[in-house]
């Protein structure tokens, strides 16, 4: 294959050199040598299914998803989406379960992702040097995270459950009062809390294993020589190397958090009294039980808007370059 050399800027063009603006455009700004654009073609030819895959199953939807925002739609009606304006999200900002479901989404955010980074980091400490069984170790704490959803909800309502679970016979075997943790607030979202902590704790493990994993031995020996002891060399060198893990836990743990559903419904369905209510499952019971999808729509817009400023903060922060200080 010949080799893509690109002509700079600021050298001079050859007579033969492709002079399209199409060329450029797609070259950042440089223009293609002869040859250069038959591979160039080549390429957009591979990349085309994907981008009309994109088409069809994102930009199409999303284009949509913003236009019946502004109407009153059913999903399974046969007639046409009447227009109604921005009455839709003046509906938003006043109904009650809609902001409480915010609040609910706030409250699952904040407990969630924090424990879950906390608990993998744990995992991944105890877990880096090696020991005897090591793999199997790892592979357990691993599992929760690769097993289907629902399975794992289903082991965990058995765990919970009032009549026989492990949990109702630890507080028997305390002379505790029973609790019926997937329908008593505030014991049905630190439930659900706390199942998510279990599934996500393996995934989060994995990247601070592999964090760990990256941190110089140099680094450790030093302080060890500097008379550092284990908490001064995690605090002074392993933190500090492992931040950017760390942020991208964060991030990656926000956005999916603010899209869970699956968890709060096979355990919970929101209740008792919508007090586990996510804005995915409002989301869920305007469109597909009100049958108010223009509605249901406008609530997704903001939720796209909310997981795209997220995003944004998460590629401005791991777009940086970080200065650590060993001193």
């Amino acid at each position: 294959m010949a080799d893509l050399t690109i002509i700079p800027r600021d050298a001079p063009r050859p007579a033969t050199a492709d002079r399209g603006r199409l060329g450029r455009l797609f070259n950042g700004g440089e223009r293609y040598l002869p040859g250069q654009r038959k591979e160039a073609a080549g390429a957009y030819l591979f990349i085309g299914p994907t981008i009309l895959l994109l088409a069809l199953f994102y930009f199409i939807p999303l284009i949509q998803t913003f236009y019946y925002s502004f109407t009153h739609w059913n999903p399974f009606s046969v007639q046409r989406a009447s227009g109604a304006g921005l009455s839709n999200y003046r509906h938003l900002v006043t109904t009650a379960q809609f902001l409480s479901s915010l609040g609910h989404t706030l409250i699952y955010i904040v407990f969630t992702v924090p424990i879950g980074m906390a608990v993998g980091l744990a995992l991944a400490l105890l877990l880096n040097h090696p020991f005897r069984g090591r793999s199997v170790y790892r592979t357990l704490v691993f599992i929760p995270y690769i097993a289907p959803i629902v399975g794992s909800a289903f082991v965990f309502d058995f765990v919970v459950s009032p009549l026989g679970g492990v949990a109702d016979g630890v507080l028997n075997s305390l002379g505790l009062p029973q609790i019926n943790f997937l329908n008593q607030d505030p014991w049905a979202m630190i439930s659900i809390i706390a199942f998510s902590v279990w599934q996500i704790a393996g995934f989060n493990m994995v990247i601070y294993l592999a964090a760990l994993g990256a941190v110089p031995d140099m680094y450790y020996e030093a302080g060890l020589i500097d008379g550092a002891n284990a908490a001064q060399r995690f605090r002074s060198i392993t933190w500090p190397l492992i931040w950017p893990s760390t942020l991208f836990l964060l991030m990656i743990g926000v956005v999916n958090s603010i899209q869970m559903f699956t968890q709060g419904y096979i355990l919970t369905q929101g209740g008792p009294l919508t007090s586990t209510q996510v804005i995915m499952e409002w989301i869920y019971q305007q469109s597909f039980v009100s049958l108010n999808g223009g509605l249901a729509t406008a609530g997704s817009v903001v939720l796209f808007l909310i997981g795209m400023v997220l995003t944004l903060i998460q590629l401005r922060f791991l777009g940086r370059r970080y200065a650590v200080n060993l001193g």
